[in-house]
């Protein structure tokens, strides 16, 4: 028998957590697991397949800039696979990267998942997430989930508030 060391609760060899609690069972010098290569450890983290975890490890930073033209406030980020943007909404569990609440988001029609930005290389996309009022690149609105190459300096507008994107 097992003893927890957490609750003390006995349980029978070889359980790896106990059922009470939910401690890890096994002690010191007993049974280990094999490490994880970094490719594979990139891989499972980021959700990606193997081919793009190891475009994303291998690929520069991207320094993404954005600035909120109607307040003058900047965000900055560092891209690695997706920027998500839209308002943060706790009781959804929405936790955007670019939140753009305090910038009259919810006045202004801003959804709380709007957009994305993602990187495929060292190639940026912006993809309306089926926003009700719509993302608009450089004055043309998107297609919903269909990803358009970005370029440095876009004017991104997400119904009535817009913002520049800078990234080297």
């Amino acid at each position: 028998m097992i003893k927890c060391p957490s609750c003390g609760k006995n349980h029978p060899e070889n359980t790896l957590f106990c059922d009470e609690c939910g401690a890890y069972l096994l002690v010191e010098g007993q049974k280990r697991t094999d490490s994880l290569a970094v490719e594979q450890v990139a891989w499972m983290e980021a959700d990606l397949d193997l081919e793009e975890a190891l475009d994303v490890a291998n690929a520069r930073p991207i320094k993404l800039r954005a600035l909120i033209l109607d307040s003058g406030r900047q965000i900055e980020l560092t891209m690695h696979k997706e920027i998500n943007i839209g308002r943060l909404d706790a009781t959804s569990a929405t936790f955007p990267e670019i939140d753009l609440t305090e910038d009259q988001g919810l006045a202004k029609g801003v959804s709380r998942r709007h957009a994305k930005i993602t990187r495929k290389g060292d190639s940026l996309f912006l993809e309306d997430l089926g926003s009700l009022n719509g993302t608009f690149l450089n004055g043309r609105r998107l297609t919903p989930y269909l990803p358009h190459a970005l370029k440095d300096k876009d004017e991104i507008r997400m119904s009535k508030l817009s913002l520049t994107i800078h990234f080297d």
